[in-house]
């Protein structure tokens, strides 16, 4: 009589529905378990890096969540195999299909992710580098001199620094695209990361063209600022117009003038570089309607200036209202006067102004003509006695001497 073998016994009970169930039953326990053991050792090793530090907006570290998906794919590895042990090859199909694609782009992805990675310590290492080298050539000065005061990230070797560690990651990141080779997203991100590559040129040479504008419009602006301080005029210009204003002196006013005006030309420069047509065309039209603005602030300066030293001088003579008045007229004159030199509704401004010194006229005539004869009488008189006293004084002045 033939007798079976334990280990025949044993295959013939996995063929059976019971056995079938419990193979199936196995492999899903063996895949918990295998994908269980890969994402805790994947997250011990991630727990030694920077991503460890890493968070989301919920506070769930990065690290769990690259743990969790790695178990996920582990755990999917193994479900095909469970579904055809249960004969539903229907359910197990696609699953593999999707795998398979999967699997052909990992050695693509772990391979962009190791030049990303390359790229990133090299970058890294070569702005470590460039900061102590440009601190020695000692390249921050030049924005003491300007006076220019910034932070230790806006320092200017942190920034060279920053800048140089960009442009080693462009190439890396285009490199890296190309080796993961999905053509759906690399080759509109490769196209643009190289034309932003070949645009680079022209933003160096306009950033250059707007930091040696920045620090020569500092200098001249404090030098001129320094001059006229020196020559003593803003103490002159406080004299007459009896006001101490630090923020409105003239050293200052004319030194933030020039830097303005030079900064606006560097910029426009900076424009033209960058072959920015429609902000060069806009600066070209600033520049050239900046003398009209310049004349303008010069209106605009006289006559504070004018409105002080006469406000001053009524002022000294026990004639305040007078003083507060003379100030508002000539602020009004020089306002029309700077609408004039604006251009802005030029005839319409004209206008305006010879109707209200008509209407002041025809005012002032009926005030005293019709209304005001006798107290235009009184003050007539009380001038002419004035005159008269002062006339008197000076005879006897005169017979003194």
């Amino acid at each position: 009589m033939l007798t079976l073998s334990p280990y025949m016994e044993i295959s013939d009970f996995f063929e059976t529905d019971l056995g079938t169930a419990i193979k199936a039953i196995l492999l899903l326990i063996i895949a918990f378990l295998v994908a269980y053991i890969v994402k805790k050792i994947l997250v011990k090793l991630l727990s030694k890096t920077k991503l460890s530090k890493a968070k989301d907006q919920e506070g769930i570290k990065a690290i769990d969540l690259i743990g969790k998906l790695a178990q996920l794919v582990v755990f999917l590895v193994f479900v095909p195999g469970i579904f055809e042990t249960l004969g539903m090859t229907q359910v197990s199909t696609p699953i593999i299909g999707m795998l398979n694609t999967v699997w052909v782009y990992v050695p693509n992805v772990i391979g962009a992710v190791i030049v990303l990675w390359i790229g990133f310590y090299i970058a890294r290492l070569v702005r470590e580098l460039l900061v102590p080298v440009l601190n020695k050539f000692e390249v921050n000065k030049l924005q003491s001199l300007a006076g220019i005061q910034v932070d230790d990230q806006g320092k200017l070797s942190n920034t060279i620094a920053y800048i140089v560690y960009v442009l080693i990651l462009i190439p890396i990141i285009i490199a890296a695209l190309y080796v993961l080779n999905i053509r759906a997203i690399t080759d509109p991100a490769i196209a643009m990361l190289s034309i932003i590559f070949n645009y680079i040129p022209s933003i160096l040479a306009a950033l250059i063209i707007i930091v040696i504008g920045w620090i020569l419009a500092k200098f001249i602006g404090n030098i001129v600022t320094r001059l006229i301080e020196a020559s003593g005029l803003d103490a002159k210009v406080e004299n007459l117009m009896g006001t101490k204003n630090k923020t409105w002196a003239l050293s200052k006013v004319t030194g933030v003038t020039i830097e303005v005006i030079l900064i606006i030309f560097f910029v426009v420069e900076s424009f033209s570089a960058l072959h920015l047509g429609i902000l060069t065309s806009i600066g070209l039209a600033v520049i050239d309607y900046m003398p009209y603005a310049l004349s303008a602030f010069l209106v605009f300066v006289a006559c504070v200036f004018v409105a002080g030293v006469c406000s001053k001088a009524l002022t000294n003579n026990d004639h305040p209202s007078l003083a507060l008045l003379s100030k508002y007229l000539i602020y009004v004159i020089g306002a029309f006067m700077i609408l004039n030199e604006l251009h802005i509704a030029k005839e319409l401004v004209d206008s305006a102004f010879i109707i209200a010194l008509l209407a002041l006229g025809i005012a002032f005539a009926i005030s005293f003509g019709v209304g005001g004869r006798d107290f235009a009488k009184n003050v007539l008189a009380h001038f002419q006695k004035q005159l008269d006293i002062e006339d008197a004084k000076k005879v006897e002045d005169q017979n003194k001497k």
